[in-house]
């Protein structure tokens, strides 16, 4: 890799988010679904009830974009959405409850993956907690 590449925190990033996915995917496929519907369940799940716009903001995507992924969530009935003027709120159905056990069981997977590929939980929770306060610090500057 260059030195231009191998320095840069746009590339580097990017490539990390790009192989995780490809790791994620494949843990993953129990569900049927793509790894980002499974923690908009598992996000749900943990609230029990949550409105759109806040659920959006939680995992660092524009309401547009949420919206598209409920959308896709009702449609395959584990999500159901209630209306309540320009509010939206989010729960499970019960195959969503059902579905997020599921979730959860790759979830597992995927903590036991990572940690074997950064060597130990430790490392990898000091890669994860330096990349959640690095994002902390970008969503700063950019808001």
């Amino acid at each position: 890799m260059t030195s231009v590449l191998k320095n840069c925190t746009y590339f580097v990033s990017n490539r990390l988010a790009r192989d995780t996915e490809k790791i994620a995917k494949k843990i993953y496929e129990p569900t049927g679904m793509n790894p980002t519907y499974s923690y908009v369940l598992m996000a749900i799940d943990e609230q029990k009830t949550v409105l759109l716009h806040e659920l959006a903001d939680q995992m660092g995507y524009s309401p547009s974009t949420m919206s598209r992924f409920v959308d896709t969530l009702v449609k395959k009935g584990v999500i159901k959405k209630q209306y309540d003027w320009r509010k939206v709120t989010l729960s499970l159905t019960e195959s969503g409850k059902a579905m997020v056990k599921i979730s959860h069981a790759c979830l597992a997977k995927m903590d036991e993956a990572t940690c074997q590929l950064f060597g130990s939980a430790e490392q990898r929770n000091v890669v994860v907690n330096s990349l959640n306060d690095w994002t902390k610090t970008i969503e700063k500057q950019i808001k």
